[in-house]
């Protein structure tokens, strides 16, 4: 769909030799005044709005700044005269409109600027286009992060039930084949149902981290925008989804001080600590389970709920601090999308707040996440 031309003026005979001048080349439309533009506007896609300066009632820049705001990437001249170029100009200056025309204006150079201008509107609109799939490829990712997350956390447990159930079903066919003896021998039977109970323990402690690792998955799906967050309640069930790889890889220290809620999304939330944990795996030393150490903390600091991930790897390259949160960007060897921080960084600005890299005089990094208490 190509984007309309709107020509905004109060003398319907402007408004004549405006279409009659570009409608040929464009989809031209004219309104006698601002609430007729808007109007207008609500129901059509423009690219281009030109409003004469001198109207009554409304005039050209008080329409233009008002489109600003509502249609952004509208882009918007003003046809002004000569005694009004300093509000033209002021106008410009102050971002309202982007360039003026001066009466009388010329049909070749109106063409010009209207060509050069739908040429703006159209890159706009695809800038904004690639930065939303951009998005949805940040969130495709982070659905494939957590996805690997569970099922590499469900394994385990499922492991222990499949296993300790299969024990149990050849403990009883064991059984059922003694009682069909001469002679029950009660002191293998009572330790055969021993072994039998051990195992259904087992597996219904299986059972159990299943229903904590789908806590932790059942609970940001359920969440809004705008719900009261428990982040201590977050934290917890967020390190339960990656506690077996933190068990085999690190010793975690978790800190958290007093009860504190803020205003979001429990579910980005969720994200921005599940990406800065795999990430503080991730820089962790091939080194023995008892040298790796991440640590996290929730605490209030002023205004602030912040949370601290911390690890005791190689650290942060001075030149790589500033590009940390870029998209793509990774200094992994093995490769990596180089998405999960700037995920990360995205979410924590939609909720108000930030995420800052730094290294720690003892070695390692620490990423701080930020966000307004309540």
């Amino acid at each position: 769909m190509t984007a309309s031309v709107l020509f905004v003026d109060d003398d319907e005979g402007n408004l004549v030799v405006c279409s009659a001048a570009t409608g040929d080349e464009f989809d031209v439309l004219t309104a006698p005044g601002a609430e007729a533009a808007l109007e207008l506007m609500q129901h059509h896609e423009v690219g281009v709005l030109v409003a004469d300066q001198r109207m009554p009632g409304t005039t050209g820049v008080e329409l233009l700044e008002r489109v600003r705001g509502e249609y952004p990437d509208t882009i918007r001249i003003l046809i002004t005269a000569y005694s009004d170029l300093p509000a033209a100009i002021d106008a410009i200056n102050r971002g309202q409109v982007r360039r003026y025309l001066r009466k009388p204006w010329e049909p070749d150079e109106l063409r010009a600027e209207l060509r050069d201008a739908l040429d703006v509107y159209s890159m706009t609109r695809r800038l904004a286009q690639m930065e939303q799939h951009l998005r949805e490829t940040k969130r495709i990712y982070s659905l494939g992060v957590v996805a690997a997350g569970i099922a590499h956390e469900l394994r385990n447990p499922v492991g222990w039930i499949s296993n300790n159930l299969t024990l149990a079903q050849a403990e009883l066919d064991d059984m059922r084949e003694a009682l069909t003896g001469e002679k029950v021998d009660a002191r293998a039977f009572r330790q055969k149902l021993d072994e039998i109970r051990e195992g259904l323990d087992d597996a219904v402690s299986g059972v159990k981290r299943i229903v904590d690792i789908v806590r932790g998955i059942e609970m940001p799906i359920r969440a809004s925008d705008t719900e009261l967050v428990e982040l201590g309640e977050i934290l917890r069930l967020t390190i339960r989804i990656v506690h077996g790889e933190l068990k085999q890889r690190a010793h975690l220290d978790l800190q958290i001080g007093e009860s504190m809620k803020v205003r979001g999304s429990s579910t980005k939330l969720s994200q921005v600590v599940l990406n800065l944990l795999v990430n503080a795996v991730q820089a962790l030393s091939h080194r023995p389970r008892d040298e790796n150490r991440i640590s996290v903390s929730l605490y209030r600091a002023g205004p602030w709920a912040r949370i601290d991930i911390a690890d005791n790897g190689e650290g942060l390259a001075a030149e790589h601090i500033d590009r940390i949160f870029d998209p793509f960007f990774t200094t992994k060897a093995a490769g990596g999308s180089g998405l999960g921080l700037a995920i990360s960084r995205t979410i924590a600005e939609e909720l108000g707040g930030t995420i800052e890299a730094s290294n720690l005089e003892e070695g390692g990094a620490l990423f701080r996440f930020s966000v307004p208490a309540l």
